[in-house]
């Protein structure tokens, strides 16, 4: 844990979805298995972190360099993306406090998503753990116009809900996501989803239940989990 433990200031929050509020982690895997296996190509640990956090384009363009270049970027990508929303249903668990800090910062502030994800795939996401409604906003890369390592997903939804991004706080679990929210003039709450991912956000964390990230947000510490 580093970073500060008081408050910041946050008049309103900014969530990452994959691997930061869910845990997509069997449904991706899933789906890249399938696309591997299918160009009878291993996937091995590095390769699945180099996928961390990118949108469709760059996934496209990855997954063509690790399978050599059997289709087209955009087809790997959108193939890859068909597969993880038919396993959707089977394959999303809420990550450890996503649904308790959220549920605990609805109605006290403007709460959004920021994603390189397809907002119909993060809608279910979000339905599937119970929280969707507790957002007011959803911009994906599709409707800002520009995916993350670029500021403009986080300085969009900062508009939609009417803050000045130096006031508000974004939470994130990859590099990509936290150079864009930092580039927005953001404070930055990092949850690494994969121990390899060095994050240098304003303040780092194990889970989304640890106190001092409730102390920053303002909120008090919740209940120790029952061993």
């Amino acid at each position: 844990m580093t970073g500060l433990a008081g408050p910041v200031p946050h008049d309103a929050v900014v969530f990452d979805c994959d691997g930061t509020l869910v845990d997509t982690e069997t449904s991706w895997n899933s789906a890249y298995r399938t696309l591997f296996d299918h160009y009878e190509v291993p996937l091995d640990p590095r390769a699945r972190t180099r996928l961390v956090g990118l949108q469709l384009r760059e996934l496209g363009h990855a997954l063509a360099d690790l399978l050599g270049h059997p289709a087209a970027p955009e087809t790997l990508g959108r193939r890859v993306y068909e597969l993880v929303r038919g396993d959707v249903g089977s394959g999303v668990t809420a990550l450890p406090g996503a649904v308790e800090l959220v549920t605990a910062l609805h109605g006290t502030r403007p709460l959004a998503v920021a994603t390189n994800t397809p907002a119909e795939i993060v809608a279910d996401y979000l339905d599937g753990i119970g929280i969707r409604a507790a957002f007011d906003v959803v911009v994906d890369c599709v409707t800002a116009g520009a995916p993350k390592p670029s500021p403009v997903p986080y300085l969009r939804a900062c508009g939609a809900l009417g803050v000045t991004p130096g006031r508000a706080v974004a939470v994130e679990d990859s590099a990509n996501g936290v150079v864009a929210a930092r580039a927005a003039g953001m404070y930055v709450i990092g949850v690494p989803s994969h121990p390899e991912v060095v994050l240098h956000a304003d303040l780092r964390a194990g889970t989304l239940l640890d106190p001092p990230v409730w102390r920053t947000l303002g909120l008090p510490a919740p209940a120790p989990v029952p061993a």
